[in-house]
C-alpha cells in the first residue's frame, strides 16, 4: 500500500466519518454511570497524574474480575470514557477495574507498556484477584502485551497473574505506523516498533487463552493484524480464537462489548467466568 492508503487503512477516524459522536456519547454514559455505581475513583498505581484507576464493585466480595484498558492510538483518551463498560458485567456478577496511562509523544508505548504491568500489580495487591484482560484498539494491543508478560521477573505479583486476554481491534506488529502520519506523536523507530510489538515478543507458554476480536467491518489491515496474532500463538501451545464480529466497525465494537444480550458482551462474560478464577 501506498503512504496514503495507510493513513486510511490504520486510522479509524478516516473511516468511521461519525466516530466523534461515539465518544461523545461514551461521556455521557460513562458519567452517568459513575453517578449512579458504588465505585472507587482515582485510585493510584503510580506517581503520576495519569497513573491511576476505578474500580467498579460487582455486589459479590468473591466476584471475578475484568480490567479494560482504553484506546486511543496510545496519545488520546482516558478512563473517565469508558466507565460505562462496567455497568453491564456488574449486572453480571464481575467486578471492572479501568485504568488510565500517560500518552505519547510524552511517554514512550513501552512505558505504557510499563505502567500497565504496574497497574495489574497493584491491583493484585489491592483486590488481590486475577484478572481477564480486556482492551480495545492501543488498549487492545496493551492486552495482548499483559498476557505476553512474564511475571515471573516482576516483584509483587504471582507467575500466573494474567493467564486470559480479550482484545478488541488490536495491533500487534507496529512496524506499518512508521509509514503513516500518526507516528508523528507515536515517534517509533524500526527498533522500538519491535521492541513494542507483541508479534515479535517471545509467545507466551502455559495455559493461556486469547480471543483477538475484530469488528467485520473494519479495514483489512485491523483484521490481518488480529488473525496473525491468533494464528502465531497457538504454535507456542495456548488457546486462542480469532473473532470477527459482524456488522461492527471500530467504534461500534466497543458498543457491541458493553451491550447486554450482544454476541461479543456475551462471549467477554463466558470468558471471565471461565478463566478469571483459573
Amino acid at each position: 500500500m501506498t503512504a496514503l492508503d495507510l493513513n486510511v487503512e490504520f486510522n479509524a477516524r478516516k473511516t468511521v466519518h461519525d466516530h466523534e459522536q461515539f465518544s461523545e456519547r461514551w461521556d455521557r454514559e460513562a458519567a452517568q454511570y459513575r453517578e449512579e455505581s458504588s465505585c472507587e475513583l482515582d485510585i493510584p498505581y503510580g506517581a503520576g497524574e495519569r497513573e491511576q484507576y476505578d474500580f467498579f464493585p460487582a455486589n459479590n466480595p468473591d466476584a471475578p474480575l475484568c480490567t479494560y484498558i482504553h484506546g486511543g492510538y496510545w496519545r488520546s483518551r482516558d478512563r473517565k470514557t469508558f466507565s460505562h463498560i462496567a455497568k453491564g458485567l456488574n449486572e453480571h456478577g464481575i467486578s471492572v477495574a479501568i485504568p488510565s496511562y500517560d500518552l505519547v509523544p510524552d511517554v514512550t508505548v513501552i512505558d505504557i507498556i510499563e505502567q500497565m504491568r504496574a497497574f495489574h500489580v497493584k491491583l493484585w495487591q489491592n483486590t488481590p484477584t486475577r484478572p481477564v484482560v480486556a482492551g480495545h484498539s492501543a488498549g487492545g494491543h496493551l492486552t495482548g502485551a499483559i498476557l505476553a508478560t512474564d511475571w515471573t521477573g516482576i516483584d509483587g505479583a504471582p507467575d500466573n497473574l494474567v493467564t486470559s486476554a480479550f482484545a478488541l481491534s488490536g495491533l500487534y506488529d507496529l512496524h506499518p505506523l512508521l509509514e503513516i502520519d500518526v507516528n508523528e506523536d507515536i515517534r517509533l523507530t524500526s527498533e522500538s516498533a519491535r521492541a513494542a510489538s507483541p508479534m515479535f515478543w517471545p509467545a507466551p507458554r502455559g495455559d493461556l487463552n486469547f480471543v483477538a476480536a475484530v469488528g467485520a467491518l473494519e479495514t483489512q489491515v485491523f483484521r490481518d493484524q488480529s488473525r496473525n496474532l491468533a494464528e502465531a500463538w497457538p504454535k507456542a501451545g495456548i488457546s486462542t480464537e480469532y473473532l470477527e464480529v459482524p456488522n461492527c466497525h471500530h467504534f461500534s465494537i466497543v458498543d457491541a462489548v458493553s451491550i447486554p444480550g450482544s454476541m461479543l458482551f456475551e462471549r467477554l462474560v463466558s470468558t471471565i467466568e471461565t478463566h478469571a478464577a483459573a
